[in-house]
């Protein structure tokens, strides 16, 4: 009884800064992305070579359950519900209770509503959406994509229930969520694809997005959350979420337009396309989403509540503490990955089952995408640094025109070039750049014009520091590669990449040393406290 607890104290024991729930952010995410990692991997083996078909169709599927999923739960819980239900929970906890039940209620009343006229209209829309498909692939898309509808429903309510965990400063058990998914996704590669085919990974997902949601529910009511089967249109706090939420929705819309311009022009291309992309995305998006958004999901709550109780000074400078850190390493690590390319599509989606030529691609797109890894480590933090000053405008301003930058560009570079999803790679990173440097200028001429010029010098000396850890990192590669070992075999490719990136995070260290960067001596600081942290977890 006593270790049972311990245990439950500390799952749910808040935690009081941005450093520790950055922490356990970025451990856990981290450990569901090497899970995605393996589900991929597992995934791509068993369909890769022999049904590349059937896993276009299955990538393409997630595209309208997740475009109707992120305009209405993510656009109201990042951009207006958390500030909102944070200003609420710092005056009276009756009300925001009551306030955070209306709004799911409404939402989930709205979304059925959205999912049942997808699932009625899923094969217009599928054929709109991936008009390179063949019949074949539109069946399997528009079967999957109708039960992919009812996970949504189960993510729905669950992030809800974290964006209220986070706000109560409890990280922790919400951040075990996406593990238990991905767990269920790998479990029913194995036991239920040998039955189902193609459709196993979609019911996996469907239970996976069921106990997302169940892992949670026991510490939100231990928390004292009292849910409340109501629609309360008149509390001033709903009307707040919803005129923040449209917005950050539409912003969303835009980023999803663009995810589904991206899909249409990589379905006209050869088979196998999306899928290579997909995988692409995945592993450049990894970093900006370990350094980026789980700081800035972190920090959110937190400068939410600086902004409600005017500490603006407060506000400003976490939000230059924030991107710096996370540019210091971010930079690094886009230098690293742009080196190390090759061995890291190898190591994460295998040798035997993923071919050669795939292997090459796949890297090649992956250089291309690169500039998004630090674009996004910065969009994500000057996002929600808007969204905590209820300014939900200027982001989605912002998206508009990359949006534009990204169609055009895809449209040149397909129909103009011959370089297939490399041009899509380069049309989502030039989209990236734009949004992130808009994003950069418009706060600081309107939020922050003060003590950015240090904070320009601070980049260039990281920007060095990465340039000579990648390039530290490229001798040892091609002396490990040339001379050391037979890189052929993937046990040597896994050793000669561990030394790759360990001499150039050496390299990196000793140029932050050289270069005096402040930012090392305070991430020395913060991994010791992050050693004693999770030693005491």
């Amino acid at each position: 009884m006593v270790i049972v607890s311990k245990l439950k104290h500390y799952l749910s024991r808040p935690q009081n800064s941005i450093s520790s729930a950055s922490i356990i952010l970025a451990i856990t995410f981290a450990i569901s992305a090497i899970l995605g990692f393996l589900r991929s991997r597992f995934l791509y083996s068993e369909f890769f070579q022999c049904c590349v078909l059937d896993l276009d169709a299955y990538n393409a599927a997630f595209r309208l359950p997740d475009l109707i999923f992120k305009l209405l739960v993510t656009g109201a819980l990042s951009a207006s519900f958390i500030p909102v239900f944070a200003s609420y929970l710092h005056k009276d906890k009756k009300t925001a209770y009551s306030m955070a039940s209306s709004v799911i209620n409404i939402l989930l009343l709205i979304f059925i509503l959205a999912a049942v006229i997808i699932f009625i209209f899923a094969r217009p829309l599928s054929l709109m959406i991936a008009q390179g498909f063949n019949s074949y692939q539109v069946d399997l898309m528009v079967n999957m994509t109708r039960i992919l509808l009812i996970a949504q429903i189960f993510f729905l309510i669950s992030n809800f229930v974290t964006g209220i965990l986070h706000v109560e400063q409890t990280f922790l058990i919400p951040s075990l969520s996406p593990i238990i998914y991905n767990i269920f996704i790998i479990l029913s590669i194995f036991t239920l694809v040998p039955i189902f085919g193609i459709y196993g990974p979609v019911y996996g997902a469907v239970v996976g997005a069921f106990f997302h949601l169940a892992i949670q529910l026991p510490l939100l009511f231990r928390q004292g959350f009292n849910y409340k089967l109501i629609i309360d249109r008149n509390l001033a706090g709903v009307r707040e979420v919803f005129r923040l939420m449209v917005p950050r929705s539409l912003s969303l819309g835009l980023g999803e337009i663009e995810n589904t311009v991206t899909l249409f022009f990589a379905s006209t291309l050869t088979a196998g396309s999306i899928s290579l992309l997909n995988l692409s995305l995945q592993l450049v998006y990894l970093p900006s989403r370990i350094f980026g958004s789980t700081v800035g999901q972190a920090s959110l709550p937190i400068l939410s509540r600086s902004i409600a109780k005017n500490q603006v000074d407060i506000f400003r400078e976490t939000v230059r503490k924030t991107v710096i850190r996370s540019l210091y390493l971010a930079l690094p690590i886009s230098a690293l990955i742009l080196i190390n390319r090759v061995a890291i599509v190898r190591i994460a989606f295998g040798t035997k089952q993923f071919p050669w030529s795939a292997t090459l691609l796949t890297a090649k797109t992956l250089a291309f995408l690169v500039p998004a890894i630090a674009s996004q480590a910065v969009v994500q933090i000057l996002v929600r640094a808007f969204y905590a000053l209820h300014d939900t405008k200027t982001p989605l301003k912002i998206s508009i025109f990359s949006l534009i930058i990204n169609v055009l560009t895809s449209y040149l570079f397909v129909n103009y070039t011959d370089w297939g999803i490399l041009g899509l790679a380069i049309s989502a990173s030039v989209s990236n750049l734009v949004q992130c440097f808009g994003l950069c200028l418009v706060f600081i001429n309107k939020v922050d014009g003060d003590g950015w010029a240090k904070i320009y010098w601070r980049i260039t000396k990281i920007f060095l520091a990465s340039f000579f850890a990648g390039f530290i990192s490229w001798i040892a590669l091609q002396i490990t590669d040339l001379f050391v070992f037979d890189t052929s075999k993937t046990v040597f490719v896994i050793i000669s990449f561990g030394i790759c990136i360990l001499l150039g995070f050496l390299g990196y260290i000793f140029a932050s040393w050289i270069l005096r960067l402040q930012e090392l001596e305070e991430f020395t600081k913060f991994f010791k406290k992050a050693s004693f942290f999770i030693t005491h977890l």
